[in-house]
């Protein structure tokens, strides 16, 4: 896979060329700024190496500490010493500077400037307590302070491979006029300590150790198609997304409210259609519900034709009856004064009187008839209610209910005369003696068969129905 370049000038394709056979080497950024934008070391912690981030800035410092997780971030500014300083920065850039008369032309050039307090140490603080035995590269931008933060670096003791260090060629004059000869006032110190200037692009400088010496040769040309690499979104060098992103931003704007547009008058239409189909329904309903009525009025209109001829006819039979009437009246008006009708008028009257005789005669003879099958049956009667109540006195004492029964068994014909006597008792209720005699009656003395007995008898009486 290709390399991504993050850095403005190309710097890590180059060294990313240079040191193309380290798997995971170690690095350290002094100056780190933004964790992606311009970012040189990004490309090759994404390869999965690790190093030393150092950015004074707090909002530059939280966003490494948030995307580099597996680095040393610190968030203190190079100097020849330790101790604390001034920090000035410009608010929503990645620029800053230590230098005071900068951020005076900074300010009078009309831009915002923060002034900071920040920590200071030195580089070879840095690297005693976070170092890697070997650092292959060592990148210094200290924003015009390259010669004090080198002052705190002793390049005999640690020895990075490649040493790039931020310096824009001769600041003090225009880029017209630019000096390719030009030099820095620290690079004595550099080339002293071991290192030779292998590469300079007018914004960096880059510097191998004499041991790494081989590795001067892949700083030498600039990048090319060779190289393989390709320019992250949004580089200073790739096409500007900017004002793309500004107007697809604005095509989604005008999409999303075509979108709820379309939407709004799809559900409008879509409620226009259904009051339309609910219209036609309706209609519909109405016009079945004519047709019905249609076909009930015509249905009431045959019906008031059926009931006005059956009223004529009624009209006509009644007329017909009406003259039966008066002929049947006109003939019994000349029955009833013939002569004959007057002969035998003394004939008819007999025979009702007769007719009357002969129904009085019939209800007398039954009546008589009654009261004399009342008489005959009498003594019967007498007899029956006296054999009642003397099973009524013989059920009301348990002993001798117990004794008539067991002498009474023996005769079948009684048995069922008695049976016949009890289910009368049933239906009529003894009397409050009775009940009294049966309820304080004492039972400890009978046999438990007549108990039994008893218990039946008191069960059958309160379940009869009393008349």
């Amino acid at each position: 896979m290709g390399l991504i370049s993050y850095a403005r000038n190309f710097e890590d394709v180059l060294l990313a060329r240079a040191l193309r056979h380290v798997d995971a080497g170690f690095y350290i950024d002094a100056g780190a700024g933004d964790p992606r934008r311009d970012s040189l070391t990004l490309a090759f912690y994404q390869r999965g190496w690790r190093g030393i981030n150092v950015e004074p800035a707090p909002d530059l410092q939280q966003r490494l500490r948030q995307a580099r997780p597996a680095d040393v971030n610190l968030a203190v500014a190079v100097a020849a010493g330790d101790g604390d300083g001034l920090l000035y920065q410009l608010p929503g850039t990645l620029l800053s500077t230590r230098d005071a008369a900068q951020a005076l032309q900074l300010s009078a050039a009309g831009h915002d400037v923060i002034q900071r307090q920040v920590a200071l140490r030195t580089l070879d603080g840095i690297c005693a307590e976070h170092a890697a035995p070997t650092i292959h590269f060592l990148r210094l931008d200290a924003a015009g302070a390259e010669a004090d933060a080198l002052a705190g670096l002793d390049l005999r003791r640690w020895r990075p491979w490649i040493l790039l260090v931020r310096a824009d060629a001769d600041p003090s004059h225009r880029q017209a006029d630019w000096r390719p000869d030009w030099q820095p006032g620290w690079q004595a110190r550099v080339l002293a300590a071991g290192y030779t200037l292998a590469h300079a692009d007018g914004r960096n400088r880059y510097y191998v150790a004499a041991e790494q010496a081989a590795l001067a040769d892949a700083l030498r040309l600039p990048p090319s198609p060779r190289d393989d690499f390709t320019l992250c979104e949004d580089h200073p060098y790739a096409f500007p997304l900017t004002e793309w992103r500004a107007r697809t931003a604005a095509a989604e704007a005008a999409s999303e409210e075509s979108r709820a547009w379309s939407l709004a008058h799809t559900r409008e239409w879509k409620q226009k259609y259904e009051l339309l189909e609910h219209a036609q329904r309706s209609a519909a309903q109405c016009e079945q519900q004519l047709g019905r009525q249609t076909e009930r009025a015509q249905s009431a209109e045959q019906r008031a034709e059926q009931l006005d001829q059956a009223r004529q006819a009624a009209a006509h039979a009644a007329e017909q009856l009406r003259q039966r009437a008066d002929q049947a009246e006109a003939t019994l008006h000349a029955v009833v004064h013939t002569l004959s009708w007057r002969i035998t008028r003394p004939l008819r009257d007999g025979k009702l009187l007769a007719q009357r005789a002969l129904r009085l005669a019939r209800r007398v003879a039954g009546a008589l008839q009654r009261r004399a099958l009342r008489l005959a049956t009498l003594p019967l009667r007498a007899a029956k209610a006296t054999l009642l109540r003397a099973v009524r006195f013989v059920t009301a004492r348990p002993a001798l209910s117990y004794f008539v029964r067991r002498n009474v068994a023996r005769f079948p014909l009684l048995v069922r005369l008695l049976r016949g006597v009890v289910l009368r008792m049933q239906a009529q209720p003894l009397p409050d003696a009775a009940h009294g005699v049966a309820a304080s009656a004492d039972l400890s003395q009978l046999p438990a068969a007549a108990r039994q007995v008893f218990d039946d008898l008191l069960r059958s009486r309160r379940n009869a129905p009393h008349s």
